[in-house]
């Protein structure tokens, strides 16, 4: 299910992913890039590491051992945050998507009723607060959306700048977006979404051809809540990564990989960046305006 391509310098890097090098074999994937090959495809909201900064975050101050690593504590953690973001932005006059189920109780400091149906389940992330998860994410709020890219110059861009001065090997994931597509109407989908938000009003998001997956969990009713909780069967928070999410979930053909890893050692890293100032991609194009003119200028000299 997962391709390996270890590359032992940027031009080789540069050559398979080139138009006339080995390209073609990605269309349809789209493309993760970390700076360490130890990190993992999990979502900011549910890193274990993350655990004290998360619910500092969400201003509610972390539940109990073992409360806080319950399902029904954590997604009410995610949405706190959410909702204090989208109520924030909305007081400053910012826009925000719409959402009837934030909107309700919006004028309350607090909402007891987000997310609290008293007799039917839902899902978690609701369709109506994907696409404020998805700009909340973008600006560095928690949560279980991964950031994914349809570029993989964008991909190389964060994977290569983060790894300078880096020991090991950085490493770029691809994810096979249109099979896992392709199988949703079938018996062997993969619950997995893929989320595109407007690009119109985020430039950043628009420059760095951004999207996420979700990987959404189902939430029981108010009322089969107390019922769980009263016989202890709690659902404990899933922390991992997307790529074992999927093997567990996944029944299709082995021949067709769902995951393409690629490796590099962090020492070419310098030069990678080089290359790819020179294609045009630098932190003035991955982040428009002035800050990313600015901060390309700040940096090229790390590069050399």
């Amino acid at each position: 299910m997962i391709e390996a391509h270890d590359f032992a310098s940027a031009d080789e890097m540069f050559e398979f992913f080139s138009p006339w090098g080995e390209s073609s074999n990605l269309e349809g994937f789209i493309f993760r890039g970390h700076s360490q090959d130890s990190y993992e495809l999990i979502p900011t909201a549910l890193r274990k590491n993350n655990v004290d900064w998360f619910w500092k975050t969400c201003g509610l101050g972390r539940p109990i051992e073992p409360q806080h690593n319950w399902q029904t504590w954590q997604v009410k953690g995610e949405y706190s945050v959410l909702r204090a973001f989208y109520r924030l932005a909305d007081q400053r006059g910012l826009e925000v998507p719409v959402s009837e189920r934030v909107r309700l109780n919006l004028s309350q400091e607090f909402d007891f009723h987000g997310l609290n149906n008293p007799h039917e389940s839902d899902i978690w992330i609701p369709k109506d607060l994907l696409e404020t998860a998805a700009l909340a994410q973008h600006y560095g709020i928690p949560t279980r959306l991964l950031d994914w890219t349809y570029d993989i110059f964008v991909a190389l861009f964060f994977a290569l700048t983060g790894a300078i001065e880096n020991d090991g090997k950085l490493e770029i994931w691809a994810l096979n977006k249109e099979h896992l597509s392709f199988l949703k109407p079938t018996v062997n989908r993969v619950n997995i979404d893929f989320i595109t938000p407007h690009y119109a009003n985020n430039p950043n998001l628009n420059a760095q051809k951004g999207l996420f997956t979700h990987w959404p969990v189902q939430l029981p009713s108010m009322v089969n809540e107390m019922q769980l909780l009263q016989s202890g069967q709690v659902a404990l928070v899933d922390r991992r990564p997307l790529n074992a999410l999927v093997a567990e979930n996944y029944r299709g053909e082995e021949n067709i990989p769902i995951f393409k890893r690629f490796t590099l050692p962090c020492s070419e890293a310098k030069k990678g960046c080089n290359i790819l100032s020179k294609l045009g991609y630098d932190a003035a194009r991955i982040f428009p305006g002035y800050n990313g003119v600015a901060e390309h200028l700040l940096n090229q000299h790390k590069y050399s």
